[in-house]
């Protein structure tokens, strides 16, 4: 990710993405050009590697944000674990580490959407039982870093990357019932996005 935020559009509109946004969230990451996918994942990618990952990232554990103007969705922010959240068991444990990844297509950095992403993730990862946010990222990448330094991340130089920590806060009754009523309303709105996709494809057959 290469953004450095400015004032957010007002027109940016920030959901969780579903599985039935994958194609969405595909056609995304296929725009990325070749500067934002070898600072989004550290190297090079090909297009089919891009088609391959975005097919596991609506897994257990994982949680997908997209920021969508100008009809379609042009920035993604994910928050990847390899344990279950919250909403997928009982709440127990609130000692979830999850790494989280933005990306943000060229026509549209310096738009404020990475810092509208990076915001809708804290209050996930608060809300889903996630205590600790891990984002790795290249010293390179300059804007990510001031990014995430709005956030008050630390970052450590480890093996050629920088390692940054964030503890996410601690949840509320009404932060959980107000992170419930998001969810609620961005799986309908993912339904219908899905509805209107087929519609048009059944259009153009």
């Amino acid at each position: 990710m290469t953004e450095t935020s400015t004032k957010p559009p007002p027109d940016a509109d920030i959901r969780r993405l579903w599985r039935s946004d994958l194609p969405a969230f595909r056609d995304h990451l296929l725009r990325l050009d070749e500067t934002s996918r070898h600072l989004r994942f550290g190297g090079g990618v090909s297009d089919s590697f891009l088609v391959q990952y975005a097919e596991h990232c609506f897994g257990k554990g994982d949680l997908v944000f997209g920021a969508f103007l100008d009809g379609g969705l042009h920035g993604g922010a994910e928050l990847r674990s390899n344990a279950a959240i919250w909403t997928e068991q009982a709440p127990f444990n609130r000692h979830i580490h999850a790494e989280a990844a933005f990306s943000v297509e060229n026509a549209y950095r310096k738009r404020g959407l990475g810092e509208k992403l990076f915001s809708r993730i804290t209050e996930a990862a608060r809300n889903h039982g996630v205590e600790v946010i891990d984002i790795v990222c290249l010293p390179e990448n300059v804007a990510m870093r001031r990014l995430a330094a709005k956030f008050e991340t630390e970052f450590v130089f480890d093996n050629n990357q920088l390692l940054g920590k964030l503890t996410a806060r601690r949840p509320t009754p009404f932060s959980m019932l107000r992170e419930a009523a998001r969810d609620f309303a961005d799986f309908n709105q993912a339904v219908l996005d899905a509805n209107l996709r087929a519609l048009k494809l059944g259009d153009a057959a």
